[in-house]
């Protein structure tokens, strides 16, 4: 397809051309990234990413989810104020509409100049280790407003025409305890950055500024027309609504939930959440902005077509979002924000259960949010030393295979064992698959997994970013929801207790070992209708017991021989399905339609 602009016209060959230089661009930044920032949770976990925006600060290749990464910059820094060698630095999410979501991803924005103009903008990000707050690492689950997620950055000029803004990163970086991290951990961001712009102005001067331009401008187009034709294709006229849980915030016991209501009149689309709950008296608040919430629909749409570029088109699938002040997805300053992911994980897995509802139940099923831990320990002379331990969960099972299995999420990883303990007084004894957390189904729900840590260090505390204790991950089409997670501390002992999964301040002292198990994804499709060698491979595998195999599949496995008898199962399963009845679209403990029927069946099952 031949791109144009009121321009410009660009031939198909040198449009691929400049798609390939922004993807060879990113990697190359990114690798940057991880290559000389000093925190694990970078450089190991590689949580990070590098993003190209328009000159009108919209996205051109990324991952910034619909974000406007620009617009706080420009409210205090003018475009006509801006110069060539400038580096903007921010993360207060309150200042940046949510553009930012938690205070941990700092960001670093870098104006490109060409012939005289701004012609684009590089964006790099990354979660850091520790802006001080009120415990190490930040965030956590007794936080309680903005305040205590860390040092708050309004949009600042760090560099100014290349001239580091001295004064400036002294105080945040006095602001951190772990300070030569924080130092290490920002000079690779904004190198990163001056990269980008690198190959950014190399592009420019092998395509001239006219054709790109209009390349990138054509780019926008075309992912906005796929995904615009394809949600036009798949979402029907009327209304339908979805709920999702969170097990609770931190500091109380009640539970939370949000509403989202996606509705079609004519060709305009609609996606309402003013029914959510008010905020939360915790964290798990996500400041959401009407891109983000678009660019999930977006990204799911983005499937249909992945030789198109993730830009501004993702946007398109919606026309307008509606939200309430004051509520879980828009909360008012100063509310915590510091473990947001519970609710957006959940959220993003709400547009799948929403397009369920239009497509009868083909999209993958709910994926379990991914499990932080806080590893604190004081080292002999008294100072803490902090592992943020990011522990991966069970996937969605999808309408044609199995959920994927221990995952963190994204690009993410999970830190190897070996790591953990060389670099610091924990030891990693356990590494494994949470056997029947995975959702019973056709095609089964991922698992967690188990991870066992025993502390070295004399003594320490522990913070637990678990969600998925109470509310399990959702089964679609006849699938069934996944296990929950739980978290022991000394399993197996006289001294075994659990520990609440959602918590923080929990003392350990050298010897105590703490076990986490993660929750699984749901399943898709009717679990009778699995191929019973698939359900015998899983259990010959560690992912299903003998017990589940033949109470969720009705598949009856001999212990002794491990052979399935099949004379056993046709009758097991017949029993099963009588006893059951039939299947509806949803199911977490039960089977469910419609989020009214659930949220009945919660309030009186669970009342906050």
């Amino acid at each position: 397809m031949t791109g144009t602009n009121h321009r410009h016209a660009v031939d198909p060959v040198t449009r691929q051309l400049i798609r390939g230089s922004l993807r060879a661009a990113r990697m190359e930044c990114e690798l940057l990234i991880e290559r000389t920032a000093m925190s694990a949770f970078i450089r190991e976990k590689k949580d990070y990413q590098v993003n190209f925006l328009g000159r009108n600060g919209h996205e051109l290749y990324g991952d910034s989810m619909g974000s406007d990464m620009v617009k706080c910059v420009w409210d205090t820094y003018p475009l006509e104020t801006m110069a060539s060698g400038d580096l903007y630095w921010y993360n207060d999410p309150y200042l940046s509409k949510g553009s930012v979501s938690h205070t941990p991803d700092m960001t670093f924005l870098a104006p490109v100049f060409f012939e005289g103009e701004v012609v684009a903008y590089c964006h790099s990000f990354a979660h850091f280790w520790d802006l001080g707050g009120s415990r190490p690492g930040s965030i956590g689950p007794a936080n309680t407003e903005i305040f205590h997620d860390g040092t708050l950055v309004p949009p600042i000029k760090i560099v100014d025409r290349g001239k580091l803004n001295d004064e400036a990163y002294r105080i945040i970086l006095r602001n951190s305890r772990y300070p030569d991290l924080l130092e290490g951990d920002t000079r690779a961001l904004m190198a990163a950055a001056n990269r980008a712009q690198e190959r950014l102005l190399e592009m420019f001067s092998r395509f001239g500024k006219e054709a790109t331009l209009a390349a990138l401008d054509a780019d926008q187009s075309d992912t906005a027309a796929m995904v615009r034709e394809k949600s036009l294709e798949i979402i029907p006229q009327g209304s339908f609504g979805v709920r999702d849980y969170m097990d609770h915030a931190g500091v109380s016991d009640r539970w939370y939930s949000y509403h989202v209501k996606l509705s079609r009149e004519g060709n305009e689309i609609t996606l309402d959440a003013t029914e959510s709950d008010d905020q939360a008296d915790g964290s798990i608040n996500f400041l959401a902005s009407d891109g983000a919430l678009a660019a999930y629909f977006g990204q799911h749409f983005h499937q249909y077509d992945t030789s198109l570029l993730p830009n501004h088109g993702l946007l398109a699938a919606i026309d307008n979002v509606q939200l309430r002040q004051g509520s879980i997805l828009q909360p008012d300053w100063p509310a915590a924000l510091g473990c947001r992911a519970h609710t957006f994980t959940k959220l993003k897995s709400s547009v799948r259960a929403l397009l369920a509802k239009a497509t009868g139940g083909q999209v993958m099923a709910g994926s379990a949010v991914y499990v932080i831990a806080y590893w604190r320990m004081k080292d002999s002379s008294g100072n803490w030393l902090l592992c943020t331990d990011g522990i991966a969960v069970g996937h969605g099972a999808r309408p044609f295979a199995d959920g994927l299995d221990a995952i963190y999420s994204r690009h993410n990883e999970n830190y190897p064992g070996e790591f953990m303990e060389m670099e610091y007084p924990l030891r990693m004894e356990r590494y494994a698959i949470a056997q029947d957390s995975g959702g019973p189904g056709k095609y089964r729900g991922g698992c967690g997994i188990i991870r066992d840590v025993r502390i070295l260090a004399d003594e320490g505390t522990f913070g637990l970013r678990v969600e998925n204790n109470i509310f399990p991950t959702w089964g679609v089409a006849g699938g069934m929801g996944g296990g929950t997670s739980k978290v022991l501390v000394n399993p197996g002992t006289p001294q075994e207790k659990e520990i609440r999964a959602f918590s923080d301040d929990n003392l350990w002292k050298k010897g105590d070992l703490v076990r986490v198990y993660t929750a699984g994804g749901g399943g898709w499709g009717d679990p009778f209708e699995r191929e019973t060698d698939q359900v015998l491979d899983d259990v010959l595998d560690g992912f299903v017991s003998i017990q589940a195999a033949r109470n969720s599949y009705g598949v009856v496995i001999d212990p002794e021989t491990l052979v399935i008898n099949q004379h056993a199962t046709t009758a097991k399963r017949k029993d099963l399905r009588t006893s059951r009845g039939a299947t509806k679209l949803f199911h977490r403990f039960n089977y469910f339609d419609t989020a009214e029927e659930e949220l009945e069946w919660v309030e009186k099952n669970i009342p906050r």
